[in-house]
């Protein structure tokens, strides 16, 4: 089976890019099966060598944006050329014009993925991906979300499957060896660990967080605020946060792939988002018996440990509060009540071939 991943960007801290690669390093150690990427947005990204090396292609598409002549060109070269099996798309906007051409080539099995709530950070955006979206929708031939949540809102009253955004369990269980050595490292001592992991977005409630690390700043003494990931609003938060005198606690890691250890070395994990499908990372975090604070504006699917908090973005204070008061429970206990099996990378890659080879005996005839 042939299957093309479509994907926005490759980037590191990407809840998207996550899961694509969690259930690729499983699915190409499958015989018969070969997946290639495609990609719409190529920043670059440590994982191209990796893809490459196991004989997958990185396929890096032209900017619709700049030409869109060439953007066809380039996808009608290929579905000529590339008999696909599957094209499963991540993406809504440019999913479109992916989907559209891979129907018309006779690609059977054309999946549309739901990864979020909401089509975009502002309603103008919202009312312009809408018109995308339908043409997604429309030569979209199955449909898959990461939350019940997230597939209601793209699908609507069409027939989806959720499918889990499931994790490596031995790369993310707590380690007290990482933690002991990172805070040797970076010199902590019984300071308390606060960590986030996301793109500098206005999905990620980013000038939010900083005005969190600020009410925490005036409750504790000994603290620390870890902050990974990059993106198009990193320079304006760093510049809030320097306005706000924020810096002294905040260590920005950048994108990172060590953040599994990091886990281990944090107290808490906080995620503030305007809005989620079911982020990966607050998945991670639980693995590895991190307390949790989230958005009430998250699907409470995501919830697999009895240390995880739902609470309203309105007040940085409470959150502060609420962050102290979850760092002073028991993390092995919390360790201990994970409920790890739906999201066991190697459980769930086999459901997701199944469900590839049911598509296409279905859809192929």
């Amino acid at each position: 089976m042939r299957i093309l991943y479509v994907v926005k960007n490759m980037r590191l801290a990407n809840g998207v890019t996550s899961y694509a690669m969690n259930y690729y390093r499983k699915l190409v150690k499958t015989e018969d099966v070969k997946i290639d990427f495609l990609v719409v947005n190529d920043i670059g990204s440590p994982y191209y060598d990796e893809i490459r090396e196991n004989g997958s292609k990185i396929l890096l598409l032209p900017s619709y944006r700049k030409n869109i002549f060439a953007t066809v060109a380039y996808l009608v070269k290929l579905f000529k050329n590339e008999k696909y099996d599957v094209v499963h798309s991540h993406v809504l906007n440019s999913g479109s014009i992916i989907l559209k051409l891979a129907k018309h080539y006779g690609v059977p099995v054309r999946i549309l993925h739901a990864h979020a709530t909401k089509s975009g950070d502002t309603k103008l955006k919202e009312i312009r991906n809408k018109f995308f979206i339908s043409i997604s929708l429309a030569n979209a031939n199955a449909y898959f979300a990461c939350s019940k949540l997230a597939g209601d809102y793209l699908f609507g009253n069409r027939k989806y499957t959720v499918i889990n955004n499931a994790v490596d369990l031995e790369k993310y269980k707590f380690s007290q060896q990482c933690r002991d050595s990172i805070r040797e490292e970076y010199s902590v001592q019984k300071s308390l660990i606060v960590t986030t992991v996301g793109r500098f977005t206005k999905q990620k409630n980013p000038f939010f967080i900083v005005d969190i690390i600020c009410a925490l700043k005036k409750k504790i003494k000994s603290f620390e605020f870890w902050w990974f990931g990059n993106g198009i609003l990193e320079d304006e938060v760093k510049e809030y946060a320097k306005e706000k005198g924020a810096t002294d606690c905040i260590k920005f890691f950048g994108a990172s792939d060590r953040v599994n250890e990091f886990y281990s070395s944090a107290d808490v994990f906080i995620l503030p988002s305007l809005f989620e499908g079911l982020p990966v990372v607050g998945i991670e975090a639980q693995i590895s018996g991190l307390p949790c604070v989230f958005s009430d504006e998250i699907t409470k699917e995501v919830c697999i440990s009895d240390l995880c908090e739902f609470i309203p973005i309105d007040s940085a204070d409470f959150w502060a509060e609420k962050i102290i008061d979850i760092s002073k429970k028991d993390r092995m206990l919390n360790v201990a009540s994970v409920k790890k099996e739906c999201y066991d990378i190697d459980m769930q890659y086999a459901i997701l071939l199944k469900k590839y080879n049911s598509l296409y005996e279905e859809l192929s005839k």
